[in-house]
């Protein structure tokens, strides 16, 4: 029993040589949904399923009913399974989390005599898990480690994601080149559920043909922050008119101004930093030494690339124009759509002169 790494679960899945508790958590819902459904596919008949697949929302949920659902013997098959959504182990304060004790040591006393023929699963999605030490969640982890498995399941890596890509694609018939895959997880995010419907829908496009940058572009569905990074080109590139076309495109879809102005900043920021790492003799892949790009290892060179002909002098005028425009919307009642196109005219001027 321990705190087990997801090739080590899934080597379990295979085997089936389950254990009878496991805490699911981690950032990438999508595989934690996969394991799930293994996990049902494997363990439950459908013939007698409602005897022995027990599924509760943690919301409202008394520990007490899942612990009967769990020490209930199962009907004509070696397990019952029993998975509980989003049970809240912690009370989530203003200012600090506390462990809900009376749930938690109920919990422990009933892994003292674990039921051997139910397999009992805590998944998290809604709920986020902290893994830091001085957490309440810490003493959670080690005691589904100590009494069964704990699993985190996290996003996929970039290289991860492009083999997954490319995989998916030649599984449906189609092609795809490791740079458009590159590209498809730059429009459209890092979940693989987002990846995996996009995907769909450019296969089906494509009919066994090969998909290219121009064919996600005019299929794929992008993320807001894939829409701000078009709109800070053409910003970069003092293109007022595709800019303003590209904001008022996101204004009409509901994005609220308050949501595109930090991401504008953040790439403005990244920008910067490329720049300055440039003056310093760095390259752009260097400054990942000092800031986290583990999952966005191509913003750097895509900053470096965007931010060629505009000075340091002029990224640090354009973050005094961002920074002014995000105290403006915190702290005054003008509209926060009025403010973002009072800021983005005044970057199209900066992005027009070069020092």
């Amino acid at each position: 029993m321990a705190r087990l790494n997801e090739e080590t679960f899934k080597a379990q899945l295979k085997s089936e040589e389950f254990s009878n508790v496991y805490l699911l958590f981690g950032t990438e819902s999508y595989l934690k949904d996969h394991y799930i459904s293994r996990l049902k596919k494997r363990i439950v008949n459908p013939d007698f399923a409602d005897f022995n697949l027990k599924e509760f929302e943690g919301r409202g949920l008394n520990i007490d009913d899942v612990i009967v659902a769990a020490q209930t013997l199962p009907m004509m098959s070696e397990y019952s399974l029993v998975i509980v959504y989003d049970f809240p182990f912690v009370n989530k304060g203003r200012e600090k989390s506390t462990l809900n004790k009376d749930s938690f040591e109920k919990l422990k006393e009933y892994f003292n005599d674990i039921s051997e023929s139910c397999i009992l699963v805590f998944k998290y999605d809604s709920i986020e898990v902290s893994t830091k030490n001085d957490s309440p969640w810490a003493s959670v982890i080690k005691a589904f480690a100590k009494a069964g498995d704990a699993v985190e399941i996290n996003e996929r890596t970039p290289a991860e994601l492009n083999r997954l890509v490319c995989s998916y694609a030649k599984n449906k018939g189609c092609t795809i080149g490791r740079r458009s895959a590159d590209y498809l997880i730059e429009c459209v995010g890092s979940g693989i559920q987002t990846i995996v419907n996009e995907l769909d829908k450019l296969c089906a496009y494509v009919h066994g043909g090969e998909i290219t940058n121009e064919i996600i572009d005019k299929i794929a569905v992008k993320s807001l922050q894939a829409r701000v990074f078009d709109l800070s080109k053409y910003i970069l590139r003092s293109d007022s008119d595709r800019a303003y076309k590209d904001l008022y495109t996101l204004f009409s879809q509901n994005e609220s101004a308050t949501d595109i102005l930090p991401i504008i900043a953040s790439y403005y920021v990244d920008m910067y930093r490329v720049k300055c790492a440039k003056e310093a003799g760095q390259r752009p892949d260097d400054i990942a030494e000092y800031y986290d790009y583990s999952k966005r290892k191509w913003i750097p060179n895509k900053a470096a690339g965007d931010s060629a002909k505009i000075s340091v002098n002029r990224l640090r005028e354009a973050l005094d124009v961002l920074s002014e425009a995000d105290m403006r919307m915190k702290t005054t009642g003008i509209s926060a759509q009025h403010i973002l196109e009072e800021a983005v005219a005044k970057l199209l001027v900066l992005g027009g002169r070069y020092d």
